[in-house]
């Protein structure tokens, strides 16, 4: 890409970050009672994801199952110590050390849910929301980490599209002569 082209394609990603900063203020507000925001971290990560995965819809599959099955180990994980409560200091430990061992042969599962290393962002997401906003239900937390997943997804598959775009249109006016190259 050359750089009269890189401008444009660096003003649009820079929308498309306003534009997810913006519906986190918008919604991210109204999805846990008494409202919140600060849920866009998770919508960058898929978004990195995208990259990450190989840029294609095959790989926003992957990332979106990846991110529903790190979701679910780490519920699996919030539950265990129910059933291990006289650990006391190494239920936490002991848990990590029976659900994460299973995880990790994961990688001989299907394509759509073989990326074990997704599994941990989408559990450390689901985590992160369940450790700052009080209050917050299960079922809201994989909600709204879900959810965000796909901003991020869309967003990256959203930027090689407009990319290859521009690439192309670059390229017809180049050969109609109509564009000088910038240095």
């Amino acid at each position: 890409m050359k750089k009269s082209q890189y401008l444009i394609f660096a003003v649009f990603v820079g929308i498309q970050s306003f534009l997810l900063q913006l519906v986190d203020q918008l919604i991210g507000t109204h999805l846990v009672p008494g409202g919140h925001s600060g849920f866009v971290f998770i919508a960058f990560q898929g978004w990195a994801l995208y990259f990450l995965l190989g840029s294609s819809v095959k790989g926003a599959v992957k990332g979106f199952c990846g991110y529903v099955l790190g979701i679910v180990f780490a519920v699996i994980m919030i539950g265990m110590p129910a059933v291990l409560p006289d650990l006391k200091l190494l239920t936490v430990p002991v848990v990590a050390l029976i659900v994460v061992p299973f995880m990790m042969y994961f990688e001989f599962a299907p394509w759509c849910i073989s990326n074990v290393a997704v599994f941990f962002v989408g559990a450390g997401a689901f985590f992160g929301i369940n450790s700052y906003v009080e209050g917050i239900r299960i079922w809201q937390s994989a909600g709204i980490v879900l959810l965000y997943c796909v901003f991020g997804l869309a967003s990256g598959w959203m930027s090689i599209v407009f990319r290859k775009r521009i690439t192309e249109v670059h390229q017809v006016y180049e050969q109609a002569g109509n564009v000088n190259e910038i240095k």
